[in-house]
């Protein structure tokens, strides 16, 4: 397929795709403020702020799925958006010290506005990119962006956080000035018809898509599982080994994600000479830096240990992503995007409840002490895709 000019409009879209992440990372405010969290609310609400999201996100990312295949993306995309801005303000900031205020405000916006806003903004990247190179690519741009919009949000959320840990929120705001010039700037997308002439690469997703498709959504929950506890409860860390205070987790953040923009944004460049191998050395990289933030905790360790994981992360993310909008007829693309943002919104339900019970087995408040967990667990993902992918290269390739 003939790839899209780069044109003002072209520009502008890309630039609101870019910025709309913001409704994607903002739970990364959870991460800034965990211990004022423990502090000034009951520890029900926090294990349900952490979990509930990934069982809103399950029905949430389901629907917003199929109804993307319904309807025209735009309206979702802005819908999500706006809901974003209203909830994570006044939900998460103004009712803060509320313990059913702070699940709701999760619940909202790590749940619904997550699966509203990462299911319609693949679908528009997938929509009016329509040449394989091209739309990996921008794929790549945007998931780099999300990294380089996490960085900035962990600085801001951090730094409000240190003055009063309920200012962080008020950061959600944002989100509405994407709303509006995502209604002046980005085009109408409608459902694609059944019989809708698809790229030569989608053709192939005609048959035998679920087989390519399922290795992908069990990836996605359990490496999510491993490396966004430790990415999530990463404040735990930083308190349990004196390293510093919020800022510093914040900087820890925006490191991790600052180096998975520079991953994301050459995605296109690895994927093509990689292809779907392009995930065993992200996986080996995650195992391993699990593994030293367990045997060698210290500030410089962290940081280094971070900058990798976050780049191995935004390699794998990206790939998850872009793969499943291949692998998949052209009509059923947003039915896939939301069954992979299912996989990762279903594996924050178990998370806290997972950490709680490992902490209490090895008797220790020193999260610290589970990460060989984790990493075991990554090295078994690692051990999976290695062999799946031995044993069906040839399905494996197309």
């Amino acid at each position: 397929m003939e790839k899209r000019k780069y044109d003002i409009k072209t520009i502008m879209l890309i630039l609101i795709l870019f910025l709309s992440n913001i409704g994607i990372m903002g739970s990364t405010v959870y991460a800034m403020v965990m211990t004022e969290m423990y502090a000034n609310l009951e520890e029900w609400a926090i294990n349900l702020t952490m979990a509930l999201p990934g069982v809103i996100g399950l029905a949430a990312c389901l629907a917003a799925g199929k109804i993307s295949d319904k309807i025209d993306k735009k309206l979702m995309f802005v819908s999500g958006l706006i809901l974003f801005a209203i909830t994570g303000s006044v939900f998460g900031g103004l009712l803060a010290y509320s313990n059913v205020g702070q699940v709701v405000a999760a619940c909202l916006n790590g749940g619904i506005c997550y699966a509203m806003v990462s299911v319609s903004s693949i679908g528009l990247i997938t929509d009016c990119f329509h040449n394989e190179e091209q739309r990996s690519q921008v794929m790549g741009w945007y998931n780099g962006a999300m990294a380089a919009v996490g960085a900035v949000l962990a600085l801001l959320y951090g730094n409000l956080a240190v003055i009063k840990w309920t200012y962080a929120f008020q950061v959600n705001w944002l989100a509405l000035v994407v709303a509006v010039l995502a209604v002046f700037f980005v085009p109408a997308c409608p459902p694609q018809s059944a019989g809708a002439a698809g790229s030569a690469e989608k053709v192939k997703g005609e048959k035998g898509w679920a087989n390519r498709l399922i290795p992908i959504l069990l990836a996605f929950f359990f490496v999510s599982l491993a490396y966004m506890t430790v990415n999530t409860y990463i404040d735990l860390y930083v308190s349990g080994n004196g390293l510093g205070d919020a800022a510093f987790t914040g900087l820890l953040a925006s490191i991790g994600t600052l180096c998975s923009f520079v991953a994301c944004s050459a995605f296109g460049f690895t994927y093509g000479k990689l292809k779907t191998k392009i995930t065993l050395p992200a996986y080996a990289l995650l195992a391993v830096g699990i593994l030293v933030l367990y045997l060698a905790p210290g500030r410089t360790t962290a940081m280094i240990v971070s900058g990798i994981m976050g780049a191995a992360w935004g390699t794998a993310y990206t790939y998850w992503f872009f793969r499943s909008t291949v692998v998949v007829p052209e009509n059923m693309v947003g039915t896939a995007t939301g069954l992979v943002t299912t996989a990762n919104s279903l594996s924050y339900f178990p998370m806290p409840y997972l950490l709680t019970f490992l902490m209490s087995a090895v008797k220790s408040d020193n999260i610290t002490a589970i990460l060989p967990v984790y990493a075991g667990i990554m090295a078994v993902v690692f051990a999976a895709a290695a062999v799946y992918k031995v044993m069906n290269k040839k399905a494996d390739e197309q």
